[in-house]
């Protein structure tokens, strides 16, 4: 008997654990990643991009004997060891939402010339069927009225349908959330996985019992790593929005004289779907790189403001630095659960929360009302409309048109962000 309720209170243990370790990238997976197709493939792209980062830090991890060598080293070691780690995993972000902004730009090219196809194929058999019954219209003067009928049915179908579902789908604000739930999964797997399976293993044979551990005396390690995990799975999406952030506006003002607030929007259209393509090649690139430098540094003290990030150059070097920087501290201040003899998890989790807590409000300050590029903002706002005259939908006291999720999210993405 005893070793039943045993067994049973392990399982409930580690069922809750689980629970609490993947409930954000879980929740994410089931509402926002697998309705659509192409964000399941994105999520998995993102989490390959991790499995990437993780492979060639643990590549940088191997002359390191054992886990007690930070421990002997001191911080010195541990600075050595962590931010090697964070540059590699900072990198697979760069490049996943670099690789995927080119993707982005070849699936819409090819999208507008099978629409371009489509019109012309269109125009040339409705310019077919006017010559055929021309000939014929002289037979009956009711064929005129069928004529009419047969036009306006011809024009039934919208040759923009394929284009519009796709850019309702491929805005910053569901990618980004699905590529960070994918990279946020990982993540967790790497971080959360080889403990709960070792306890699971342990309880199932009846022979083990509740792991404890020096760094979490009075907490089950279960419980501590859950915990862990989820605040990095927050972590992991907050950071993946904040770099496609990042990336797009060094895209979209990434040549001289664009990095002010004031680009107009052809500029804006110009850059959007070949986001690297405004580099500077003039003599006077090391003048303006250390210009830009300097605006990032001043950028950076905007978080706090009213303002926010500005849509600049140097206001996308100022998020992708928030990454690096809240990630590195992330990192250090898990360092007294392995520098200190007990308890260390005492100080480590409340520092963890707090980062979290740091994260969330700066995301907030400095991206509120401007995530979404300005074409995709007016793109999703005039394709919401015609489906509200399409359908006779009315749009709800809270704004949102519809209850689908895609429709809860754009608003948020618009409205919000």
């Amino acid at each position: 008997e005893n070793t039943s309720s045993r067994l049973i209170m392990t399982f409930l243990l580690s069922l809750g654990s689980f629970l609490v370790a993947f409930s954000p990238s879980l929740s994410l997976l089931f509402t926002v990643v697998f309705p659509k197709p192409q964000l399941v493939i994105l999520s998995i792209t993102a989490a390959f991009f991790y499995l990437l980062s993780a492979f060639f830090s643990s590549l940088f991890w191997l002359p390191v004997p054992d886990g007690s060598a930070a421990k002997e080293g001191g911080i010195a070691t541990l600075l050595a060891l962590t931010i090697p780690s964070v540059i590699f995993q900072m990198a697979g972000r760069c490049s996943f939402v670099k690789l995927y902004f080119r993707v982005e730009g070849v699936i819409r090219r090819s999208v507008k010339r099978h629409e371009e196809e489509t019109i012309a194929a269109t125009h040339a058999r409705n310019n077919d069927n006017r010559s055929h019954r021309s000939s014929n219209r002289n037979n009956d003067s009711t064929n005129n009225y069928d004529d009419d009928d047969d036009d306006e049915g011809s024009n039934d179908g919208d040759p923009h349908a394929e284009t519009n579902a796709l850019q309702l789908q491929l805005n910053d604000l569901s990618c980004s959330l699905s590529s960070g739930c994918g990279y946020a999964l990982l993540h967790s797997l790497f971080l959360y996985g080889t403990l709960l399976a070792s306890e699971s293993g342990e309880s199932s044979t009846s022979t083990g019992g509740t792991l404890y551990q020096p760094s979490c005396s009075d907490v089950p390690s279960l419980i501590h790593g859950a915990v862990i995990a989820c605040l990095f799975s927050i972590l992991d999406v907050m950071w993946m929005m904040l770099t496609f952030f990042g990336m797009r506006r060094r895209g979209l003002y990434g040549g001289h004289g664009n990095d002010n607030n004031n680009n107009n929007s052809s500029n804006i259209n110009n850059n959007m779907h070949n986001p690297y393509n405004g580099r500077a090649t003039s003599s006077n690139t090391t003048t303006w790189k250390l210009s830009q430098w300097k605006r990032t540094v001043l950028e950076s003290l905007t978080f706090l403001s009213p303002k926010g990030l500005s849509d600049s150059f140097s206001g996308g070097n100022a998020a992708l630095g928030l990454v690096f920087y809240s990630h590195l501290l992330a990192s250090l201040v898990l360092a007294p659960n392995g520098l200190m003899e007990r308890d260390g998890c005492l100080i480590s989790l409340p520092c963890l929360a707090g980062v979290v807590i740091l994260v969330g409000v700066l995301f907030k300050t400095g991206v509120k009302g401007h995530f979404l590029p300005e074409d995709q903002r007016r793109r999703i706002l005039g394709l919401r409309m015609e489906d509200v005259a399409a359908s006779g939908a009315v749009v709800g006291s809270n704004g949102v048109i519809g209850n689908d999720n895609a429709g809860i999210i754009e608003w948020i993405g618009v409205n919000c962000l």
